[in-house]
């Protein structure tokens, strides 16, 4: 399981994450991973205290932010006690910091929500709804809407596809073979059962650590999608997805303003400790993707059937693969470059 952060977080409020019999453990927890969000913040927590589902808990963890995000925070939770304010004691990062709200939540269900976007009033109550309706079903999201940095809609997100299958490998090649360039990974700020969420692992530090995650889960149960736009998706140009130039992803290497860099956000985003190594993260996700198909609990037909599809996905990314290999035996020909020029002086 992927480091969860649990020691790095220290509550505001005087309520202990994971609960006690005497504590009131709310149907839904929403955790709101946060850094430097004060733009955006107060509209999201809004939009949840909003929510027509009232039995909730919202647990804001905060990655050390060195704005005005804690002040914000903490007036909310003086207002309702059902925002919790956790600070991390050091940047874990963005997946564990995720992690820390994963590891504090008590609800039977969870939903994650970005500190940008919004949602519609009857968001969770929908969701739970179809969660308890089918115990087959592990996560229930809505359609989604864009909005700009003014919450004013600009236009409706059209990249859907069905991950309600009952077979698990079909559901599983589907996510491993999505458009990265269109899919938003929208489904992971639905409404998932704990438990299964948990089983998955939570959210691990490496490159689309998202999309990987939805791959685990999915080969745990269906996702089903409501057939509203009650999610609203700020795209802002601070986003993740804009995170560095493409030429620095690769440190050292000219060849990738050629052949491109691979997956954006880069590993240094996910995990610190990258910054400035040689990585080839379309080797990582590979694996991860087989890590998942290997640890699911699965059929030995639909174990066969998710192995085919990896293997296809394989096949199909040999480029890509491919350059992982050409641009790190480029970085490390610059490095001992690098290492003999002050030698030749």
């Amino acid at each position: 399981m992927a480091d969860n952060g649990r020691s790095g977080i220290v509550p505001w409020l005087d309520r202990p994450p994971g609960g006690g019999n005497h504590v009131h453990s709310p149907r839904v927890s929403i955790g709101v991973p946060v850094y430097n969000g004060q733009k955006y913040i107060g509209a999201t927590l809004d939009s949840l205290i909003a929510q027509t589902c009232s039995d909730i808990e919202i647990i804001v963890t905060d990655n050390c932010s060195t704005d005005a995000t804690p002040q914000i925070v903490q007036s909310y939770g003086r207002r309702d006690p059902r925002v919790i304010y956790l600070r991390n004691v050091a940047n874990l990062g963005p997946a564990r910091n995720y992690n820390s709200s994963l590891a504090a939540a008590r609800g039977e269900y969870f939903k994650w929500c970005s500190s940008d976007d919004v949602c519609a009033p009857d968001f969770v109550e929908k969701c739970v709804a179809v969660l308890d309706a089918d115990p087959a079903v592990v996560l229930a999201y809505p359609r989604t809407s864009i909005i700009d940095s003014a919450g004013t809609i600009v236009g409706q997100y059209q990249y859907e596809l069905d991950f309600d299958d009952p077979d698990a490998y079909l559901r599983y090649s589907r996510i491993i073979n999505v458009n990265h360039h269109a899919h938003g990974a929208h489904e992971l700020y639905g409404v998932m059962r704990l438990d299964a969420l948990r089983a998955a692992g939570g959210m691990r530090t490496h490159v689309r650590g998202d999309s990987v995650l939805l791959a685990r889960l999915l080969l745990r149960g269906r996702f089903r999608r409501i057939e509203e736009h009650l999610f609203f998706n700020r795209d802002h140009t601070d986003r993740s997805s804009r995170y560095l130039a493409r030429q620095r992803v690769r440190a050292g290497s000219r060849l990738s303003r050629y052949l491109g860099c691979g997956p954006l956000p880069s590993a240094e985003w996910w995990d610190e400790k990258m910054r400035g190594k040689i990585v080839f993260p379309e080797w990582r996700v590979l694996g991860e993707y087989a890590r998942a198909a290997h640890e699911a609990p699965l059929s030995a037909m639909q174990r066969l059937g998710s192995y085919v599809a990896l293997g296809l996905f394989a096949v199909w990314h040999v480029p890509k693969l491919g350059r992982d290999v050409i641009i790190a035996v480029e970085q490390t020909l610059n490095q001992l470059l690098d290492s003999v020029r002050p030698l030749a002086k």
